[in-house]
């Protein structure tokens, strides 16, 4: 309710919310008149009306409201300077620690193959990956963390009842299913330029880790990571060729005093001993029940075990290495493919899942 109220600016609500111990408490100051910059008292009545009207509506597209100070509210995205004092959710807002993945639109086949790589791997530690649904490395990260199992929340720049850009409309519903989009915005609200700094803020706020992955000179995710150095979280970056204009902003973060990020480990060693150690044991139980070579059948574990570990292996060698013919191994490989423990990577070349290049 008290996002309604237009004559509480954002620093007026954080400071009644400190204040009041809670929204339930801040409420109950309104009513009684003792909040001496809100409108009259006899509006709060409307207020709450409004508030209702609006709950019924998100909640027709499948949605609902979560007030600051909600048990569901982030303590993350609490803490940071300009929390919102609601927030717009299809889906589970997962319990367990985010990691932002973000970068360019524009990417390259390289940086989106890493984003996806990454995000899987987290998932597969059970972490929460998040990100902001644009095209390129924040979709990629998305895919691959419900490629790997686990959580993914979207933020938008616009309305819950809106999927930007149109064309993941698919991908949102998929990420709803398995996490959730999130917004500060009111239903019908469309997408500006002046909203996608706002949604970057609740990317970085939502995390513990940004890791950045290719990003220009002037961009969005040197904008996200610059507000989580600001919330005192850690920014990694993926390198990238100091001949890339994608890898421009990316690598000047490096320069600012950003780590390096060349694997999913690294993106964890910056979390909290316990938790590192919790997501290492869940990646490891993880992979461990994926990868049984028990449950597979001879030509597919003979396949699976031709291919090093680190490292990849083409067709022809794969057929020398286990004595398969060629219709016999590809069937093989793609099942593997199917079961997520190997990956092609083009010209008939595969490689465990796993590895990160």
């Amino acid at each position: 309710m008290l996002a309604l109220v237009s004559s509480l600016s954002p620093s007026d609500r954080r400071q009644l919310l400190a204040d009041r111990d809670g929204p339930v408490a801040v409420v109950r100051a309104l009513a009684r008149g003792e909040v001496r910059f809100c409108a009259p008292p006899w509006e709060l009545g409307e207020w709450r009306l409004q508030a209702a009207a609006a709950a019924v509506q998100v909640g027709k597209v499948g949605g609902r409201i979560i007030p600051h100070g909600s048990p569901e509210y982030s303590t993350d995205l609490a803490e940071i300077a300009d929390p919102p004092p609601v927030l717009y959710v299809r889906g589970k807002l997962p319990s367990a620690p985010g990691i932002a993945i973000v970068g360019s639109r524009d990417c390259t086949s390289y940086g989106r193959r890493i984003a996806f790589r990454l995000a899987t791997e987290l998932a597969r530690a059970g972490l929460a990956v998040i990100s902001g649904l644009a095209r390129g490395i924040d979709a990629a990260a998305h895919r691959g963390a419900l490629e790997g199992g686990g959580p993914t929340v979207a933020v938008l720049p616009c309305g819950i009842d809106r999927v930007y850009p149109a064309r993941h409309y698919a991908l949102a519903r998929r990420i709803a299913s398995q996490g959730a989009l999130l917004t500060e915005y009111p239903l019908r609200t469309q997408v500006a330029p002046w909203n996608f700094p706002r949604r970057n803020r609740l990317i970085a706020g939502l995390a513990r880790v940004t890791v950045v992955v290719e990003a220009a000179a002037r961009s969005g995710a040197r904008i996200t990571a610059n507000l989580a150095q600001q919330s005192d979280r850690e920014v990694l970056v993926v390198p990238g060729p100091i001949t890339s204009p994608t890898s421009e902003g990316a690598n000047a973060l490096l320069g600012e005093g950003a780590h390096v990020c060349a694997s999913w480990q690294d993106a964890i060693g910056h979390l909290h001993p316990e938790l590192e150690a919790a997501a290492l044991a869940r990646h490891a139980a993880t992979v461990a029940h994926r990868q049984e070579p028990q449950a597979l059948p001879v030509a597919e574990r003979a396949c699976l075990e031709a291919i090093p570990a680190s490292g990849t292996c083409g067709v022809e060698e794969l057929a020398a290495r286990t004595g398969l013919a060629v219709p016999a191994l590809l069937a093989a490989l793609t099942s593997l493919e199917v079961r997520g423990l190997v990956r092609s990577i083009g010209g008939q070349r595969y490689e465990r899942a796993g590895q990160l290049d």
